[in-house]
């Protein structure tokens, strides 16, 4: 293997479509879109429907993306499963959405592997002449047990052989292809301040960056950004209403292999709307249901009024223009918002936009390939760690956090319900109190048996977090740390009532690694790492 060749390969996991790109360090500048998808006939793209099928009680055999048949029964949107209760959404309760993620990550890489061996492998072991790491990219707005989940579903399917997968942001992503490829007309300068409109099929991110420096690309994040989950597939949802409200007890009769065909079908209208005064009829073909006069429905086409298209466009769309609209209510200096993502190549989205902007003398932007910017930009950022189109990014937290601690008991200061008398030392603690940190605090910890110890790591996303343990702050994992290989004379030693007991004075180092959360402890200036990180 030839550690000094690198493949970086970025896959944007989307809700709806996921995008497979990859670079190599002999020749960086030219990053390749994977199109080669397996397919069972259907026509395939630079994106492959993050879709699955499983084959009837056999969760082992599946088949996934373009290489579905017609007749299977299909899972969709379980991109959400991991940020979003399973129950508010429809999908199985076995396999698990981490389990469906998993497999279909599995066959994502397997296909990867496979189209690198034919491209730079020359038919034989692609581990032969160079090392390959994979490069995800999650929404900003997911929590850090999201992204936790998504890699470690990711390491579970084979992408993590020779180094844990990166994590990174989404609309970040899309930031660096995006900025890097304006054209001369469109180019950037020095304290530009640029709004990013990631607008994909579950989420929609809002980030505003300062163009700092061009040349190396310098950028800050300034603000946390905001979004929601107002994507494209809720525009598939407001579709199977309007469906449900024109067709009433025929829509029991469709099977649902033909909904799911019915809602491909209305894919297409949904991506040539522009809300075009010429275009005033839209059809879907809606299988099985032949001729319902009443409900505008001939030969299975089901007839949607451009109005009517618009009404299923218009709640996400008008969701999208009050996140942009808050977001520069903060910061009325933006110059240039930059639209990406699949749903960001939408025509009609792109308008509503454009004509809010012009009232506010704001450039409005569809970058080339937009679709596939993200997956782009996760090949750069995976590109940096060779020394190849360094950038450098300023992230601002978009949460406080901290650790529960006990602090010596004061009466009047704290809570009597808080009071912890430890017997070793003799003294009254009070529990639950917070120490709020980002990078690192010191702490001490008294024993009298060295073993592993935790610290619960808390978050809180208001202004002001409160000091002990109460809403709106929520425990987000808990930390285990070892130190029992040291010898006790490594420690300060106490004594009471003859008896000696210890002091471990360390430090819980706590930082933002490409806006993901990273541990480490140290101790008497040696770094030794966490144990382990257990995400609730």
């Amino acid at each position: 293997m030839n550690r000094d060749r690198s493949i970086i390969v970025g896959i944007d996991f989307g809700t709806t479509y996921t995008a497979a790109a990859w670079a190599d360090t002999l020749n960086p500048s030219h990053i390749e879109v994977i199109k080669n998808w397996p397919t069972a006939g259907a026509i395939v793209s630079s994106q492959v429907p993050t879709e699955i099928a499983y084959e009837p009680n056999d969760r082992e055999r599946f088949s996934w993306g373009y290489n579905i048949k017609p007749q299977s029964e299909k899972i969709k949107w379980f991109k959400l499963g991991l940020e979003i209760e399973q129950d508010k959404l429809v999908l199985p309760l076995n396999p698990t959405p981490v389990e469906i993620v998993c497999d279909f990550l599995a066959g994502i890489y397997k296909h990867v592997m496979f189209t690198l061996d034919r491209r730079v492998g020359g038919g034989g072991t692609l581990g032969q002449p160079a090392v390959v790491s994979f490069a995800l990219t999650v929404p900003a707005i997911w929590s850090d047990t999201a992204r936790k989940k998504l890699q470690e579903a990711a390491i579970r399917a084979g992408l993590g052989r020779t180094s844990p997968p990166k994590i990174f942001s989404e609309p970040e992503c899309a930031a660096i292809h995006a900025l890097r490829d304006l054209d001369d007309v469109n180019r950037l300068r020095d304290k530009d301040r640029i709004l990013v409109c990631d607008a994909g099929g579950g989420t929609v991110d809002i980030i505003t960056y300062d163009v700092i420096q061009t040349t190396p690309l310098k950028i800050t994040e300034c603000t946390a950004g905001n979004g929601d989950y107002c994507g494209s597939t809720f525009i598939d949802r407001e579709f199977e209403r309007l469906l449900l409200n024109r067709i009433g007890t025929y829509y029991n009769n469709i099977a649902p292999l033909h909904m799911q065909q019915a809602i491909k079908n209305f894919e297409a209208a949904k991506a040539a709307f522009r809300d075009d005064p010429e275009q005033e009829a839209f059809y879907v073909n809606v299988p099985t249901l032949g001729d319902i006069e009443d409900a505008g429905i001939r030969s299975g086409n089901l007839l949607i009024t451009r109005t009517e298209l618009r009404s299923l466009f218009d709640p996400a769309v008008s969701r999208i223009l009050d996140l942009i609209k808050a977001q520069t209510k903060e910061l009325p200096s933006i110059d240039l918002i930059l639209l990406v993502g699949g749903f960001g190549e939408s025509e009609y989205l792109y308008q509503r936009i454009l004509g809010w902007a012009r009232k506010c003398q704001r450039k409005v932007l569809q970058p080339r390939e937009a679709s596939t910017a993200i997956v782009r930009g996760a090949v750069l950022k995976g590109l940096e760690a060779t020394g190849y189109c360094k950038s450098q990014i300023t992230r601002r937290a978009r949460k406080w956090y901290g650790v529960t601690i006990n602090e010596l008991y004061i009466e009047g200061r704290h809570l009597a319900e808080d009071q912890h008398l430890y017997l070793d030392t003799g003294q009254v603690h009070a529990k639950n109190h917070i120490r709020w940190l980002i990078k690192k605090h010191s702490f001490h910890r008294d024993f009298r048996h060295l073993g592993p110890w935790t610290d619960n790591l808390v978050s809180c996303a208001s202004e002001v977090p409160p000091s002990r343990l109460e809403a709106p702050a929520v425990k987000l994992c808990t930390i285990t740390s070892d130190l029992s290989h040291l010898k006790k004379k490594s420690f300060d030693r106490h004594w009471r009532k003859f008896q000696p007991y210890y002091t471990a004075r360390y430090t819980l180092c706590l930082g933002l690694q490409d806006d993901n959360l990273t541990f480490r402890l140290e101790y008497e200036g040696q770094q030794y790492g966490v144990a382990y990180v257990d995400f609730d």
